[in-house]
């Protein structure tokens, strides 16, 4: 099946779409009639009867296929087949604990995500209320629910319906959160890292452009990327960076100048990202935050203590007292040391 032949008028034919096509968005999106939405009776929609907002639930049981904010942020059904290449290559080839390991996963995603996965199957409200999300507690629980979808780490496993007295099915359904690994098990851990990232991304491409043979090679392209605001490294413009008194007196040159190089050290840090300099002994805790002005600059001296390939311009934007942020309170917040730079934990810079 490809694009040109789908036509939605029942369950039966959309549970038949996602098991043949592998990959359906549920909405309009950024490649013309690539969606549900554009493929069924205007007549269908919202009526007195069930339509595709209400097949949602039976499709995903009858399909036992995945649905979640997949792509550009909108949702999408990914069959069982496909979801391995799909969480492969939006992963990187990490699994959760491996991605915040190595720095590339916030905290609060780690919270919600071990708190899911140890709930998991759980209905959205009873998570928020498992994890204190809400006015007076945690924050950004749909904005960290979309990322790890976006990831491939979180999917859509069912949806719940309220019932009348006459056991009628009726509202909006309430979604029902699990892992891959939950969902389908050693059918989905045997194999979502047998291939290499870049190998489950151009399986995708290629099965996209069978099954889309009109439209444009970039067009897919450009639709499968990691989303932007579903990606920690661009979302998360703001780094955590250490200072070492013994080397460089920082504080003596943030009292002279507002402006001062720094080692870059990280060649993701771009112009206009925020830094939270750690300084430590005898300090022990985060007393600047700057902004980056410039980056890549060559560094043609020579420094016995730190080795610097390039440096970057820092402002300085606020100065905190050693009692704000200081390395016992960072510890409550899951950084127990500060080596190296790496992403600034949005709890800890929530707090500043």
């Amino acid at each position: 099946m490809n694009i040109k032949d789908l036509w939605i008028c029942s369950e039966e034919d959309l549970v038949r779409a996602v098991q043949e096509l592998g990959i359906l968005p549920f909405f309009a999106n950024s490649i013309p009639g690539f969606s549900i939405e554009e493929h069924v009776p205007s007549d269908i929609w919202f009526t007195d009867q069930p339509g595709p907002w209400e097949w949602k639930g039976p499709v995903i049981r009858t399909a036992g296929c995945a649905y979640g904010k997949f792509f550009e942020n909108k949702a999408a059904y990914i069959s069982r087949e496909w979801f391995p290449d799909f969480a492969n290559y939006r992963r990187d080839g990490y699994d959760f604990d491996a991605r915040y390991e190595d720095e590339l996963a916030s905290y609060r995603d780690k919270q919600l995500y071990d708190l899911l996965e140890k709930e998991a199957p759980v209905l959205s409200g009873d998570l928020k209320k498992l994890g204190n999300y809400g006015k007076s507690g945690n924050k950004g629980f749909d904005t960290i629910l979309t990322r790890l979808q976006a990831q491939g780490y979180v999917l859509t496993s069912d949806f719940v319906y309220r019932r009348d007295r006459k056991g009628k099915e009726y509202g909006w359904g309430v979604a029902r959160y699990s892992t891959p690994e939950k969902f389908w098990g050693e059918e989905f851990t045997g194999r979502v890292y047998q291939k290499t990232p870049e190998e489950s991304f151009q399986a995708i491409r290629r099965h996209l452009c069978r099954i889309l043979p009109d439209v444009q090679e970039d067009v897919i392209l450009r639709f499968l990327r990691k989303n932007t605001s579903a990606r920690m490294e661009a979302e998360a413009k703001a780094w955590l960076i250490p200072s070492n008194p013994k080397y460089y007196d920082v504080v003596s040159a943030f009292a002279a100048e507002e402006v001062i190089a720094w080692k870059q050290g990280n060649d993701n840090i771009k112009t206009g990202d925020l830094v939270y300099l750690y300084v430590g002994q005898p300090y022990s805790a985060i007393l600047y935050k700057c902004v980056v002005e410039e980056t890549g600059i060559p560094y043609l001296g020579q420094n016995e203590h730190v080795h610097i390939k390039n440096l970057m311009m820092i402002r300085r934007l606020a100065v905190y007292e050693p009692s704000v942020m200081p390395l016992s309170r960072m510890k409550e917040h899951g950084v127990s040391t500060v080596r190296g730079p790496r992403f600034m934990p949005e709890e800890i810079s929530d707090l500043l």
